[in-house]
C-alpha cells in the first residue's frame, strides 16, 4: 500500500511545460529537505532521455542513480488538473498526476513497479485527478478509489 504524508502532495498545480514543472516541484521538494539542488537537473536529464509518461494521465518523474542527491526518500504526489505534457506538440503526452519519486537506486526499481500498477487502474486515477482534499487523496490511497 503506498502511504503518503500531506506535506508530499501539491494539489491543483499548473506548469506550462514539464520542464517548469520539474523545476518548481524540485525546488519545493528541496525547501522540505528531500533533495539536494543538484536532483532537480538529474530529473531533467531523465526525462530528455526518455519520457517518465506511463500512460493513463501519469507520469512518474525521478532522476538518474545519483544516490548522493536523495536526502531522504520519498515520494510526492503532484496534481495538474489541466495536464503538463511530458511529449511532444506532435505526440503529446499529457499527464494531470505526478508521482515524483526520490529513492535511493536500491530501491527505485520496485517502487516504480508498484506506482505503475497502482496507477494502471484508470479509476484509481481519476479519482485522485478529481481529488480536492489532501485527505480525499489520503483515503483512496488507503482503501482504493471512491
Amino acid at each position: 500500500m503506498i502511504q503518503l504524508p500531506a506535506e508530499k502532495i501539491l494539489l491543483d498545480q499548473s506548469y506550462q511545460n514539464w520542464k517548469e514543472a520539474l523545476t518548481e516541484i524540485g525546488q519545493w521538494m528541496t525547501q522540505q529537505g528531500g533533495i539536494k539542488a543538484a536532483y532537480i537537473q538529474s530529473m531533467i536529464e531523465r526525462q530528455e532521455k526518455s519520457s517518465v509518461y506511463i500512460g493513463n494521465f501519469v507520469a512518474l518523474p525521478h532522476g538518474t542513480d545519483k544516490d548522493e542527491e536523495v536526502i531522504e526518500e520519498g515520494i510526492y504526489l503532484v496534481q495538474v488538473p489541466d495536464g503538463v505534457n511530458f511529449g511532444t506538440k506532435e505526440e503529446p503526452k499529457i499527464a494531470t498526476l505526478l508521482f515524483v519519486v526520490a529513492l535511493k537506486k536500491e530501491h527505485q526499481l520496485a517502487v516504480l513497479q508498484d506506482l505503475a500498477f497502482f496507477c494502471s487502474d484508470i479509476d484509481q486515477v481519476m479519482a485522485l485527478s478529481d481529488a480536492e482534499t489532501i485527505e480525499e487523496v489520503q483515503m483512496i490511497f488507503e482503501h482504493g478509489h471512491i
